[in-house]
């Protein structure tokens, strides 16, 4: 299985973004439904609107992405995948005291990392340089790669 963060899903969504000819690429090898945790949703939402506040995308490209977000999660590409709230952070603190003092992991990128694990991702994808490190260093492997530097 595979955990993409928001810096991948965005590159899917957003054409204007650099990493989004790697995003397609790597995208179309998926064979199993992408896992949609609360924070992913968040995170992803909150970037489309970002997207648009930085007027990256315009206002119909935005309610574009919002649709097509919808759509694919009603097509199967995503799934609900719920996670005690409880354990995720209990994993997240975990994480944060095994690789923060080597890694210098931020909190968003920890959650992250600890839904994937607690999802059973065995990839995760991202174009984020310190998730990457952190997945690693986890056991995940990243997708794509090699990241091409923007």
């Amino acid at each position: 299985m595979i955990y993409c963060d928001t810096s991948f899903l965005l590159a899917l969504y957003v054409q204007r973004d650099f990493f989004n000819p790697q995003a397609l690429k790597a995208a179309a090898k998926f064979t199993d439904p992408i896992p949609y945790t609360l924070l992913g949703e968040l995170e992803l939402l909150n970037g489309v609107h970002r997207v648009l506040a930085a007027r990256i995308v315009s206002r119909p490209e935005h309610d574009t992405i919002l649709r097509q977000i919808s759509q694919d999660e009603a097509e199967g590409f995503f799934v609900r995948s719920p996670i005690n709230q409880a354990e995720h952070f209990a994993k997240a603190r975990e994480l944060s005291r095994r690789h923060t003092p080597r890694l210098a992991c931020r909190s968003l990128d920890i959650l992250h990392v600890a839904a994937a694990l607690l999802a059973g991702a065995t990839r995760f994808a991202s174009f984020d340089s310190k998730q990457r490190a952190l997945a690693h260093a986890t056991g995940l492997r990243s997708i794509p790669g090699v990241v091409p530097h923007g």
